[in-house]
């Protein structure tokens, strides 16, 4: 998996766009295993690091393997790792499950979940992703969930970025040592606030496609990372219990198709102009750039090419902060002073062109 990753990303940088021709989402069962955990937890370090290592080497490959880092207090903590490990339970670390279902200390039990779920359980969905835009410190993705039963209930989608062997201490054991497959942090939705991508009924063969974006940390090593989508379901007997679904951590199947423009004619393919490589012959007729980056007052929006053209802000939470349209101009620029700082998407739409680009407002 990590060479997948890590060629798609070397795809997007060296040639700037890419999509996918015929999608497809694994019809098959992957488990998820999860060990909560801490740095400062001694018996983490010592019989979990030794259980952990021994579930990545028998069941890395086939499901997803992740160590959440949920207390606060510890090192490598993220809050998407926290709300997934509250989503579990757990009454100390470290802590296993398999499929969200708390196994206390007893590592050796999640094989039999997840082993059982991929060969006996039904494919009731999946999702996989396709990596959109990527630049030093933003991903965009698109995730398409395919439901292969008639089903009818809440499902939420959770995706979320792993790194393995990250470099940190850990009690129990000597000095800065390589952690396993570390939950970085989770996905936000790109167009709303929620996670939930179906309320009611679908039927079989019906897809349901959304756009999501997380920032890291440029520091972290691209070679080691893998994205992994989980799909749950309201309990309809407890809708605050989640029952998990499915997850994958395979990219949409299909020939890699290099394309400017939009996907399937719908979604929009971007990437940030500034990666364009010098020498790339097909370029596109209308581009744009903004600047400065981030921006604390005047932010600059400037095209290619003069044209009709309408310009959105929305925050992380995809509430719209911002809408204006332009004539006959290849440039305008937009006040942004009174904006809260923080991470905002930029959409610009021009006739049949659609484009994005991350703003820090600081």
């Amino acid at each position: 998996m990590k060479t997948i990753f890590t060629l798609l990303f070397s795809l997007v940088f060296a040639s700037g766009v890419f999509s996918q021709t015929e999608w497809e989402v694994p019809q098959e069962n992957t488990g998820l295993i999860t060990k909560i955990t801490a740095t400062w937890c001694g018996p983490c370090g010592g019989w979990g690091w030794e259980a952990m290592e021994g579930l990545m080497a028998s069941h890395g490959d086939n499901n997803i393997v992740t160590s959440l880092y949920a207390p606060s207090s510890s090192e490598l903590y993220n809050t998407g790792a926290e709300e997934l490990a509250a989503e579990i339970g757990f009454g100390g670390t470290p802590n296993f499950s398999g499929n969200g279902l708390d196994q206390g200390t007893a590592a050796a039990s999640v094989t039999t979940i997840v082993d059982t779920f991929k060969t006996e359980a039904p494919v009731i969905a999946n999702a996989a992703f396709e990596i959109q835009n990527v630049d030093n410190d933003t991903l965009i993705i698109s995730i398409k969930t395919k439901f292969f039963e008639n089903v009818n209930g809440t499902f939420i989608l959770k995706p979320f970025l792993v790194e393995n062997h990250v470099e940190e201490e850990q009690n129990g054991q000597t000095g800065d040592v390589p952690h396993h497959n570390v939950h970085r942090g989770a996905f936000t939705p790109l167009t709303d606030s929620t996670n939930i991508i179906l309320s009611g009924s679908a039927s079989q063969g019906d897809i349901i496609t959304k756009r999501y974006m997380m920032v890291y940390d440029p520091s972290w090593e691209l070679s080691e990372m893998f994205i992994a989508t989980t799909l749950w379901m309201e309990n309809p007997l407890d809708p605050a219990d989640l029952l998990y679904v499915n997850g994958s951590k395979e990219p949409q199947a299909g020939e890699l198709a290099f394309s400017m423009g939009t996907l399937d004619g719908d979604l929009p393919v971007v990437i940030d102009p500034g990666l364009w490589p010098v020498g790339v012959e097909e370029i596109a007729e209308l581009n744009f750039s903004v600047f400065p980056n981030p921006v604390s007052e005047m932010l600059n929006v400037k095209l290619t090419l003069d044209a009709d053209f309408t310009v959105t802000l929305t925050d992380i939470l995809g509430k719209q902060i911002f809408t204006e349209s332009y004539s006959s101009t290849s440039s305008t620029t937009i006040n942004v002073a009174d904006f809260p700082e923080g991470i905002y998407m930029l959409q610009l739409n021009a006739g049949n062109e659609v484009f994005y680009d991350r703003v820090i407002v600081k």
